[in-house]
């Protein structure tokens, strides 16, 4: 089959390369083997990593920066980007609050707060900003959103003390969160995961021993955030709910609507007009297993591409569970990293581009 129009439309190869360096890593190998081909490329995000340059690039937002509190509250400078018309601000929780901002020995859900989220979104209605769209993926916290809520004017008690930067470890001691000095905000979330507040899949046990957290922490956190669904009295299994150490929870309490990631940024990037005349798409990430089917990119690609009738074929540094993906419905899953390379090889920007090249080249023979 000749090929007229191709898609590439890939999110970040997590430790590697941006979304952008993806695409055009990917771009260059079909002008090398087929230079007549039209070619869109959509570096895209689903909540996580790159989730602001992504939606900047498709708004023509303008980059500013906000003076906030990291994880751990000490004073950094935040990047987010606010629209053209200055109506709309568009941030990652991550630029305040992630993982990304604190050394392996500081790692401490215990101890870090989602202070300097609050703060950054505080900065943008102060701009003038009436709608916040916010990727809640990457978080260092496990604090229920209470520190958020905090900076925003919430009180949040423990019998008769005020506790003005709640951390993790608050969420036991917890009797009243009062909302009614926190503004009125618009507010859309971005998030790729749809784990509940807390229990066995909830926010504690499925992601706080990747911010630090031993076996007994994660007890009390779990308890923590049982403790702050008796308190504040939001159903705590709603989708999304326990994303980011329990800020899905606080970020519904002010009214926040939870969106799938994909499909958030899916529709702002237009995949669907560009579909038009695609012969076929390719999509991917630094790694893809079964869990891709449950709401991340690739699988959002995917799945808008068959209702316009066109293939999808996935790349990742890293495939596992190839059959599942294929019965889901794309038409093939390459693992892009060769038999044998060690990862910290694969994991080398120059190394990974080189791998993705050589992927692509080989699906257009």
């Amino acid at each position: 089959m000749k090929l007229n129009k191709i898609i590439l439309a890939f999110d970040s190869f997590k430790g590697s390369l941006t979304a952008e360096e993806a695409v055009t890593a990917a771009t260059e190998a079909v002008r090398e083997t087929h230079g007549d081909i039209e070619v869109i490329g959509l570096p895209l995000a689903d909540g996580g990593e790159g989730t602001t340059e992504a939606i900047r690039q498709f708004m023509n937002a303008e980059l500013v920066f906000a003076s906030v509190h990291d994880p751990l509250l000490r004073s950094i400078k935040a990047q987010y980007a606010v629209s053209k018309d200055g109506s709309t601000a568009i941030m990652e929780m991550a630029a305040a609050s992630g993982l990304i901002l604190l050394a392996p020995e500081e790692r401490n859900p215990m101890e870090t707060s989602t202070y300097g989220v609050g703060e950054m979104i505080l900065d943008a209605v102060g701009r003038g900003c009436r709608h916040i769209v916010i990727g809640i993926g990457g978080s260092a916290t496990n604090d229920g959103g209470l520190g958020m809520l905090a900076a925003l004017g919430a009180e949040i008690r423990i019998g008769n003390d005020s506790v003005k930067t709640p951390c993790g470890k608050d969420l036991m001691r917890v009797t009243s969160v009062s909302l009614e000095s926190v503004p009125d905000i618009s507010i859309e979330v971005i998030c790729d995961v749809n784990n509940p507040l807390f229990g066995p899949e909830g926010a504690a046990y499925v992601f706080a021993g990747q911010k630090g957290a031993d076996a007994g922490q994660i007890a009390l956190l779990d308890s923590g955030l049982r403790n702050l669904s008796g308190v504040c009295r939001l159903n705590p299994d709603l989708p999304g709910n326990g994303a980011a150490g329990g800020l899905g929870y606080a970020l519904r309490l002010i009214g926040a609507i939870i969106r799938p990631g994909s499909e958030a940024i899916i529709d702002l990037s237009g995949l669907d007009g560009h579909l038009d005349g695609a012969d076929l798409v390719i999509t991917g990430e630094g790694s893809i297993d079964a869990q891709t089917l449950r709401g991340k990119l690739p699988s959002g690609v995917m799945q808008c591409a068959a209702r316009h009738g066109v293939y999808t074929i996935a790349v990742a540094g890293k495939v596992k569970d190839r059959e599942r993906l294929l019965n889901a419905g794309f038409k093939d899953a390459i693992q892009i990293t060769p038999e044998g390379m060690p990862l910290e090889t694969a994991m080398k920007k120059e190394i990974a581009m080189a791998n993705l090249k050589n992927a692509v080249r080989d699906i257009l023979k």
